[in-house]
């Protein structure tokens, strides 16, 4: 799987809070639990244009 910088997963952390409730996650916390690998394949399922979509539209790192 492409993997995502420290800054990427960041900011796919905080996409995922700004659609919660998103699939099972009810609540920002349990967003904070996902391992970056769960985290990055929801973005690879759920942003439109997947990874390389979303590696596009957020910097590697600011």
């Amino acid at each position: 799987m492409k993997e995502l910088t420290p800054n990427q997963l960041l900011e796919a952390r905080d996409w995922i809070k700004d659609c919660c409730p998103w699939g099972d996650l009810h609540d920002e916390e349990q967003v904070d639990e996902l391992t970056d690998d769960e985290v990055t394949t929801g973005i690879a399922r759920n942003f439109s244009g997947g990874i390389s979509q979303f590696k596009k539209a957020v910097p590697a790192e600011e």
